[in-house]
């Protein structure tokens, strides 16, 4: 049995004389919730779209493992004159569903993502930021697809709207459905995702499980703007520096050691957990 729903292999994309996507390979478990995550012009969109055929790689490969695959955008745009009961029936028949089953799914989806099938019987494009992104996931939901592929998923949702979309991610994760989730709310992402990948100009910098990171390793900042390099780094693999600072990841087994050696050099620091954010700043 193949546990792998997505697999990238070497894949590369350039715009002109613009590497913006250059050997990326990652592999996306079943059932399991991705944060894919970058700084602007990473290549996070561009490697999206060629997973999704919106854009066709210059090389390497895409292997989907899936019957289904579910796509919903930062900002979801929809043709003006549909209403939101004429869309989701439109894309009800291109996936061979009955009029039955999708009232039935429609039922339950709204439910989970608080979003109110009143609307249904109006323009799409009338409706606020949040139920357009609402009715995307809606129109996602229906098909039940095997992989879903989200950009910005809290984009235009209030406070109480994360919560059940974060709600909702679990129960598809649950049901053996697979998330991938490119997204820059990185204390909403890490409540519910399994791994990370973060990019960095182009190339994947780290693929990694995230509880499996946090066991790993500690987070140490280092009042001290410029010590030397050479020692910090035996004991991190890199070191970044911000605001008067030296930040580094060290091996939670090499704590005690770790700080003998900072008592010995007169070295001040402040260790503390690591979470997605502070991941995401020291490899993006």
């Amino acid at each position: 049995m193949n546990d792998t729903v997505l697999r990238v292999d070497r894949l590369s994309k350039s715009y002109g004389k613009v590497r913006a996507v250059e050997e990326v390979s990652f592999a996306i478990p079943k059932g399991s919730v991705t944060a894919f995550l970058g700084r602007n012009g990473a290549g996070k969109t561009t490697t999206l779209k060629m997973i999704l055929g919106f854009l066709r790689p210059d090389s390497g490969r895409i292997e989907l493992e899936t019957l289904g695959t579910g796509y919903v955008p930062e900002r979801p745009v929809f043709f003006p004159w549909l209403r939101g009961r004429e869309i989701l029936s439109l894309t009800a028949r291109s996936f061979g569903l009955s009029k039955r089953t999708l009232a039935k799914k429609t039922e339950e989806y709204s439910g989970s993502i608080s979003f109110d099938t009143g609307l249904l019987s109006r323009r799409v494009e009338t409706y606020s930021l949040g139920n357009q992104k609402k009715f995307s996931y809606l129109q996602s939901l229906v098909i039940s697809p095997e992989l879903m592929i989200v950009d910005e998923p809290f984009s235009g949702l209030d406070p109480v709207s994360i919560r059940d979309t974060q709600a909702m991610f679990l129960s598809l994760k649950k049901k053996g459905q697979t998330l991938v989730l490119s997204s820059h709310l990185m204390a909403e992402t890490e409540k519910i995702c399994d791994e990370f990948i973060i990019l960095r100009q182009g190339r994947v910098a780290v693929h990694a499980d995230f509880q499996d990171f946090r066991d790993r390793y500690l987070w140490a900042s280092i009042r001290l703007s410029d010590p030397d390099p050479a020692e910090l780094l035996a004991w991190s693999r890199a070191v970044r520096k911000e605001a008067g600072t030296t930040e580094l990841l060290i091996a939670r087994n090499r704590r005690a050691v770790f700080e003998q050696f900072l008592l010995k050099k007169k070295i001040s620091a402040e260790i503390r957990e690591v979470d997605l954010e502070r991941i995401f700043l020291f490899f993006a």
